[in-house]
Parts: structure tokens; sequence; C-alpha cells
């Protein structure tokens, strides 16, 4: 059973790894970035007021990130993002089970929407939100979903 847990060192470096792999890569459309860039972003996590990061484990395994960015209590709103980075725990349920403790703490934090962006390849993604309850906003090589809560 995924539990979540702090976003520490170690989750920095597997994200390394998951995040270059091609395939996640691609599926999260994650640019290029630095270890510099990685370890300056790790290090600002602290001062982000509007960000919430945890990592994913499964059976005491580090699998995955993720959290709320742009969190705007002016519009009551959030992007939500994540990814199971051990591929073998694709498909097993976990994406479900981060996506509901994202709503969870979106309402906790008083927001009335959850917003995302997705690449139009990731059809597993997509198909996961639309049963989860999100509505497609728009097409293109980058659709976008939100969810009112």
């Amino acid at each position: 059973m995924a539990v979540l847990a702090n976003y520490n060192l170690t989750f920095l470096e597997k994200s390394w790894e998951w995040l270059n792999d091609p395939e996640i890569k691609e599926l999260t459309m994650t640019p290029d970035f630095s270890k510099e860039d990685q370890q300056k972003f790790y290090k600002s996590l602290s001062e982000k007021k509007d960000y919430w990061i945890k990592g994913i484990i499964e059976n005491n395994i580090p699998i995955g990130a993720m959290g709320l960015k742009n969190i705007s209590t002016c519009d009551q709103s959030a992007e939500y993002w994540g990814y199971i980075g051990e591929k073998e725990y694709w498909g097993k349920g976990i994406g479900k089970f981060i996506l509901k403790q994202a709503i969870i703490k979106a309402g906790e934090l008083h927001l009335k929407k959850i917003y995302l962006k997705v690449s139009y390849k990731n059809i597993i993604a997509k198909n996961l939100y639309l049963k989860m309850g999100f509505k497609k906003k728009s097409s293109g090589e980058i659709e976008y979903y939100e969810i009112t809560l």
C-alpha cells in the first residue's frame, strides 16, 4: 500500500533518475535540467509558500513524487503534478491514490479548483483524470484538465 512521505534527498536523487528516463521525461513533459538546477529547487522548497510536495513510498521503496504547485489563495486553485518513477508500480492504482491525496490536501487548503497539464501522449493519466472527475478544458500537444472541489 502506497503512502506519502516527506520529500527528502533520497527522493531528490531518485527524481534525477526518474525524470531523465526518456519515457518518463516525455510523459511528464520534463524540460532538461542540471544537478545544480535540482539542488536550487530543493533548497528553495522550505521558502515556497505556494508549493506542497510529497514523496511516494510503496513497500518501503521510494517510487515517485507528487504535489500541488502554484497554490493561490486568491484564485483558490492549485496545479496538480505527480509521477510514478518506478515503472514496475505503474498500473497498480497508485496514481488514483496520489490524486486523491492531492484533492484532500486542496480541501484542507480551502481551494475550490485543481488543474493540471498533461501530454496528449499520456493516455493512462488522461483516463485516470477523467475517471476522477476532472474535465478536459483544452486539446493539443499539451492538454489541460480541471476539477471543481
